[in-house]
């Protein structure tokens, strides 16, 4: 696995250890990717306490680069969620997001702008909201190789040429006012899934996330 020791320099993860037979599961918090792992590592993992009170020990990435191979939907017991999943050779990783978050959004909206025969490379980001520094602004940007070197995916969804997405609504919940984005969602997953529709499905694991 190459590692790079700057914090500012997006690394990848490559040569990840697999479980036999399945894939390795990572997830995207805090603008990081991360893997979880059943005990702490000595200069890998950070572990930490969830609301819960369940302790976790978590090893995070900026990056991960490799083939887009597969895009399904699943829940469990933390609610609904996508599972993207990818190759980099012989390795096999399921990145887990959230359903309906920033990070998956800004994914599904560039999701057709990708070449799914190359390489991409997807970086997570969180920063402090310029208006307001109480809130933490997400989102993932994706780069692909033009034969020059690496450039940025564009959304084919913005907020100027829409292309048909539906826009969040206000709507009353309880007697409190909430953006309800389930519209978007719809139709996000209506063109993810036609993307995949040929495709085969996503790498199946023996690795659940703890």
């Amino acid at each position: 696995m190459h590692l790079s020791e700057q914090k500012n320099i997006a690394f990848l993860i490559m040569g990840l250890q697999k479980n036999s037979g399945g894939a390795t599961y990572l997830s995207i918090a805090d603008g990081k990717i991360v893997r979880s792992h059943k005990e702490a590592k000595q200069g890998v993992t950070v572990s930490c306490v969830t609301k819960s009170g369940k302790t976790v020990h978590e090893e995070k990435f900026d990056s991960i680069t490799g083939r887009i191979v597969g895009l399904k939907t699943h829940e469990n017991d933390f609610g609904k969620q996508w599972h993207l999943s990818f190759t980099d050779g012989e390795e096999s990783y399921i990145v887990t997001m959230t359903y309906s978050s920033r990070y998956s959004t800004s994914f599904l909206k560039a999701l057709p702008n990708i070449d799914l025969s190359k390489d991409v490379k997807l970086m997570p980001w969180s920063m402090t909201d310029k208006n307001d520094a109480s809130k933490k602004v997400t989102g993932i940007t994706m780069w692909q190789n033009d034969g020059n070197g690496f450039v940025k995916i564009a959304p084919a969804f913005t907020k100027d040429e829409p292309n048909g997405l539906p826009q969040m609504v206000q709507v009353k919940v309880k007697g409190v006012m909430t953006w309800d984005d389930s519209d978007m969602m719809e139709f996000l997953e209506s063109k993810a899934m036609a993307l995949f529709a040929t495709n085969p499905e996503p790498i199946d694991s023996d690795e659940a996330p703890f």
